[in-house]
């Protein structure tokens, strides 16, 4: 049975436009990091889901849904378990990435014939963060989630900040409906482009300059706990921290590990968060 790691993501921008037919469109830059779900696959009589987790995960989950889509069309049986370590409700992606690597995986170990874009118009049936996992690195996401743009990956190193209790993504985008304060998105791929650049010229400072996140005051509305660890966290270390995704998780944005581990240091976290150090990372395609 072949051990597959899923990786997790953090959204280093992430701009969102007002709802078109049930969906909102977005723009982000996410980052592949080296937190990860571990997936284990093998032929089986049966097909069945198993999921060891700390988490409780709904039997209705990311997993299921794809392995039901790709059911109604393919011929296969497989025994899949995934290993939870991707915290849910984090803004994180686990259950993104699980779903898309499991794709990957069923897709080479059946032979069902599927190509990237074939595998993404499945993906983004799922839910809109999967078909980015699909490219396996750092990329622009725009649309509804299936326009991915892989991006050069200059390495960066995070330190992560995980709450004990879970963020619903319907909720957090449902206060961004009734407070109506959505982006533009004709100016984000400009935006991204400077991010780039400065990733790339190293000047961490002007990154977090010009890092943004359309959810995070939906997010601290729903639940100022998150708002108020960042304040007091910002207000020790002397940097800037931001929320990925949707929440709860908030991360900050390093050049060199040694410098993850200095302001680890300097964080004294609220019962139930903890601290986690993680890197960019690609896998081969």
């Amino acid at each position: 049975m072949q051990k597959i790691r899923a990786p997790a993501k953090v959204n280093i921008f992430l701009e969102v436009g007002k709802k078109e037919e049930f969906l909102h469109p977005i723009c982000s830059l996410v980052d592949i990091i080296s937190l990860c779900d571990y997936i284990y696959i093998k032929p089986s009589e049966k097909t069945e889901v198993e999921i060891v987790s700390k988490w409780k995960i709904s039997e209705e989950n990311t997993v299921s849904k794809l392995v039901s889509l790709l059911k109604k069309n393919f011929n296969f049986e497989a025994e899949i378990k995934i290993e939870k370590h991707i915290p849910p409700g984090s803004g994180l992606g686990g259950g993104s990435s699980d779903a898309a690597f499991v794709l990957i995986y069923l897709n080479k170990l059946f032979n069902l014939g599927l190509k990237i874009e074939d595998m993404v118009k499945i993906a983004k049936q799922i839910g809109s963060d999967v078909p980015l996992f699909l490219y396996k690195k750092r990329c622009i996401i725009k649309n509804y989630g299936e326009k991915v743009i892989p991006c050069d990956d200059f390495k960066l190193y995070y330190l992560i900040l995980i709450p004990n209790f879970q963020i619903s993504t319907k909720e957090v985008y449902n206060k961004l409906d009734e407070l109506g304060e959505y982006g533009c998105l004709t100016d984000c791929e400009e935006r991204i482009r400077i991010l780039l650049e400065e990733i790339k010229n190293g000047d961490i400072k002007k990154v977090k300059d010009n890092m943004f996140n359309r959810l995070e005051k939906s997010c601290f509305e729903i639940n100022r706990q998150i708002k108020e660890v960042r304040y007091e966290i910002e207000k020790k270390t002397g940097e800037r921290f931001f929320l990925s995704g949707s929440g709860g998780s908030l991360f900050s944005i390093f050049k060199e590990k040694e410098e993850v581990a200095k302001i680890e240091k300097k964080i004294i976290l609220l019962e139930g968060w903890k601290k986690l150090r993680a890197e960019s990372i690609k896998f081969s395609m």
